[in-house]
């Protein structure tokens, strides 16, 4: 399911092969893209299985959640065949929490009572678009950066950012910097939106900000049970000839079923 590491100007992947080929084999290294969502459609496994991909093929990962604590995602990773406790310890995955603080939900991100804290950065305060930069930054202190070193990283989601903040100035600044960094970095970041919650010309000055832009749909199918969700390649920089593409999978036992 997942390919293997080579040199960072090689492209990432997320490991579903019928995706991978829709997109000319992965997304670029240094590039920044929305994933976006509406109701009844679920970005997660696909955003989560392009970080397992990236652990996979030896690459430093972070994740930022404005909606979850590192249990839920916890889960999803070991569906996909990854240990993220021992992920921590090593220094491969770090998860950035502003979510249990930001929110006051009495919740934490906890590996277990001896190994609190370990691999896991706090935000206490979204509102300040800044200082989510600022987290992502610390946790990839421990990283020797390099032409031969791959970063991933994924941001969850936006749409919590924008309603708390408030402030359609700092939200652009958050993105060009973030932008500003995976090109300095050579790291590609994955931001998931919420598209249908936010007025459509606010999200279309967030697409001209990106480098690529993936739409993730509830597609209803007769021959399943359960909800389909469908895959569309927007826009991807350099590439105009992707826009279009539609894949779909089904969610189904842990894993990601690949439909097509």
């Amino acid at each position: 399911m997942f390919g293997t590491f080579t040199p960072t100007t090689n492209l990432c992947k997320f490991g579903l092969p019928s995706l991978d080929e829709a997109l000319g084999g992965g997304l670029a290294r240094g590039a920044t893209l929305v994933v976006e969502q509406t109701i009844g459609a679920d970005a997660d496994p696909f955003i989560l299985s392009f970080l397992a991909n990236g652990l996979q093929s030896m690459d430093y990962t972070y994740l930022l959640s404005t909606e979850q604590t590192f249990d839920h995602y916890k889960r999803i990773f070991q569906g996909f065949g990854r240990n993220p406790d021992m992920e921590l310890r090593t220094g491969r995955l770090r998860f950035i929490d502003a979510f249990s603080g930001s929110f006051q939900t009495g919740l934490s991100s906890v590996i277990s009572v001896e190994d609190e804290g370990i691999g896991i950065e706090r935000i206490a305060d979204i509102t300040e678009p800044r200082e989510v930069n600022e987290a992502i930054r610390r946790s990839l202190l421990h990283v020797q950066k390099g032409p031969t070193v791959g970063i991933r990283g994924a941001v969850m989601s936006l749409s919590s950012i924008i309603n708390t903040v408030g402030n359609n100035k700092m939200v652009f600044s958050f993105l060009q910097n973030r932008r500003a960094m995976d090109k300095v970095e050579n790291s590609t970041t994955l931001i998931s939106l919420n598209a249908d919650a936010h007025d459509p010309m606010f999200v279309r000055a967030i697409e001209h900000m990106t480098d690529g832009i993936l739409s993730v749909t509830r597609v209803d199918d007769p021959n399943f049970s359960d909800p389909i969700q469908q895959v569309e390649i927007v826009m991807i920089k350099g590439k105009a000839e992707l826009a279009g593409r539609k894949k779909r999978f089904r969610f189904f036992g842990g894993r990601i079923e690949d439909l097509d």
